[in-house]
């Protein structure tokens, strides 16, 4: 394990983070900054800039993300061409609350 290099205390705008303490980094949650989004709550696939980090960043970027690219944007046209009255049914998605990486219990549309 790498070993701690952080100064006495780490200071974030909402708390100290005292040498030594546990940091739990939710990697979903840096993709809804409001300081980076306009509206992060919302899905919108035509955002432009999308500085997000689904794929990480750096040394750490996800090697299979042009395929994973490439395979969304595949399902996503043959969905919308296939269903082009393809609709959520529900007003509020619900979030698994279980899982670091996120996602919904389900998703439950209509055409």
């Amino acid at each position: 394990m790498p070993s701690d290099t952080r100064p006495k205390t780490s200071r974030s705008p909402e708390r100290p983070s005292p040498r030594g303490d546990a940091v739990l980094l939710a990697y979903h949650a840096a993709n809804r900054d409001p300081r980076v989004f306009e509206r992060p709550d919302e899905f919108d696939v035509t955002r432009s800039p999308n500085p997000h980090l689904g794929f990480g960043y750096g040394m750490r970027y996800c090697v299979g993300s042009t395929l994973a690219r490439i395979e969304l944007r595949a399902v996503f046209g043959a969905l919308a061409k296939r269903f082009p009255g393809l609709r959520l049914a529900e007003d509020r998605l619900q979030r698994r609350s279980e899982s670091v990486t996120g996602g919904v219990t389900a998703l439950v549309v209509t055409w």
